[in-house]
């Protein structure tokens, strides 16, 4: 084959790709290849060029490279690129390789090794698309996880009772990696004097705006802001500013530097009390991901400056304020559950499961646990634990969130490498709850959450995963809401099947039973009338 010759998925990758080769022929042949497949590609002649590209280009997909070259050569770029540039793929190309470099390559994270003269094209543009999409699957597993980081920062924060200034310090910190930004600034509203008021601004490279500073407003303009009720990307704050009709006296507060923007309304008891801006001198630097993440924490945000303002003042208002602190202190822990049921939300919506499925899993697993206490037969079986398995179960599938949506929601079976990607959700949950349990320290809901992410799909045979555990050796938990998870998957219409009625999935289950506890799938077939009846309140 030849690089005229049609190629059926030409246009299939869209990535960059970095072609180091000292042999211009092959690399002008190689890159034009990869060209008409609408990869963007860079060259290098040596590995000595190839780190100075990387360096320089922080986005590069994959790196296909010869290993005898010049000034340094392929093993010693390999080795360079592990120690640096380790999420980078690599691919090598070698005439004559020795056992040794081979070796070499491989321990050096080598993702394949194609000979040269490279002649069938197809191979090389099934390796390059293969090992592309992993890196692919790998930055959204990363991205996701960086992104529940974050969020259980935000909510940790509600617990450390800062003030206004630190909460205002630690979100700034907190967002930094996940939200682009040069500057934020806190505006609140005072609605008597229709006016802005800037309470705190931090800035990386333009000077801040004035804390203090007071923005009074046209009436009608003020009112125009107090309909604002979602979070809104200003791509071109230029335009935003003059759509508003806002005074030439606003670039107090968003600087002419600034050429996009974020405005997060923040709310306390469904009033607009102010604004927190996100202000960036690049363009149209916002997209989706970052709106969808701001609104998972926006209610969060809104409380905790609340809060913070509150705590402020608390010296001069003490007696007055002790009630208020109590009703706000209540409404954070609810937010927190809500932030945590919308995480939850997150997951199911990249799922192929119904609306419902959250809710009907904390029935059926509180319905069981309740079973279970009554039986007798389970001391473990505490009313913490059933307010907590509440609050945990609908954790199971968090980790859904870093698989990629063309395996998540395939209509079709699954091939083994997709389902050993998968798989790979329960760990994901596990790591980015760990992480959490970290920074929140001892918490008995978290302990629950993470042993139910990890061990749901374990099965009582040993035939499940991650760790292929069997009997009493899974959480107790784990295996409560195991029951309650194929149950609802069952008698869920799924995009690939139908709903299964109640009397058939139950004997479906009855035929499997060597996958779930006997005890407590006993307990399960003597009780499934009350398992259907919870699942036709949400027909």
């Amino acid at each position: 084959m030849t690089i005229g010759d049609s190629i059926s998925n030409s246009g299939n990758g869209f990535g960059k790709i970095l072609v180091v080769d000292d042999d211009i022929n092959v690399n002008k042949t190689l890159s034009a290849f990869l060209k008409k497949l609408g990869y963007d590609i860079l060259n290098a002649f040596n590995g000595a060029e190839a780190v100075s590209v990387l360096e320089k280009n922080a986005d590069v997909d994959l790196v296909i490279t010869d290993l005898k070259m010049p000034i340094m050569n392929g093993r010693e770029l390999l080795s360079m690129m592990s120690e640096r540039f380790n999420s980078v793929p690599r691919i090598v190309l070698t005439a004559v390789g020795s056992d040794e470099d081979i070796i070499h390559a491989l321990k050096t994270g080598a993702y394949d090794f194609l000979t040269k003269p490279v002649t069938d094209f197809n191979l090389l543009n099934h390796s390059v698309k293969r090992a592309i999409d992993r890196k692919k699957i790998g930055d959204e597993k990363d991205k996701a996880n960086l992104q529940l980081e974050k969020m259980f920062e935000i909510i940790s924060l509600l617990n450390q009772g800062l003030d206004i200034e630190e909460i205002f310090d630690k979100i700034d910190i907190s967002l930094k990696s996940v939200i682009p930004f040069n500057s934020i600034t806190l505006v609140s509203l005072d609605h008597d004097e229709k006016s802005f008021h800037v309470k705190l601004s931090h800035s990386d490279k333009v000077s801040p705006a004035k804390s203090g500073f007071r923005l009074k407003l046209d009436e009608a303009v003020f009112h125009n802001i107090l309909r604002a009720k979602d979070i809104i990307i200003a791509n071109d704050i230029d335009t935003f500013i003059n759509k508003l009709n806002l005074p030439e006296e606003s670039r107090e507060i968003i600087s002419k530097e600034t050429s996009s923007a974020v405005i997060m309304p923040l709310f306390v008891e469904n009033s607009i009390k102010g604004f927190l801006l996100f202000l960036s001198e690049e363009p149209e630097p916002y997209n989706e991901d970052h709106l969808r993440f701001l609104k998972l924490i926006a209610g969060q945000i809104s409380l905790s400056i609340q809060r913070g303002d509150l705590t402020s003042q608390l010296e001069m208002h003490t007696k007055h304020l002790e009630h208020i602190v109590k009703v706000r202190t209540h409404e954070l822990l609810k937010t927190q559950k809500t932030t945590i049921f919308a995480l939850s939300k997150l997951a199911e919506t990249r799922d192929s499961e119904t609306g419902e499925h959250l809710e009907r899993m904390r029935n059926y697993c509180v319905l069981l646990a309740q079973i279970m206490k009554y039986s007798g037969e389970y001391d473990s079986i505490t009313s913490e634990f059933m307010r907590n398995i509440y609050d945990s179960c609908i954790l199971h599938d968090i980790g859904k969130v870093g698989i990629p949506d063309f395996i998540l929601l395939k209509p079709t079976a699954l091939n083994h490498e997709e389902f050993e990607i998968i798989k790979t959700h329960t760990l994901i949950g596990y790591n980015a709850l760990n992480d959490a349990s970290k920074t929140l320290g001892d918490n008995s809901f978290l302990d629950m959450a993470k042993d139910i992410a990890l061990y749901h799909h374990e099965r009582w045979d040993g035939l499940g995963y991650p760790e292929g555990r069997h009997g009493d050796n899974i959480p107790i938990v784990a295996r409560i809401v195991t029951i309650g998870d194929v149950y609802d998957a069952l008698t869920s219409k799924r995009p690939y099947k139908e709903a299964i009625p109640h009397e058939e999935t139950v004997e479906i289950m009855r035929q499997e039973s060597f996958r779930f506890d006997p005890r407590i799938f006993k307990l399960f077939l003597y009780n499934h009338e009350d398992f259907d009846r919870i699942r036709r309140q949400f027909d």
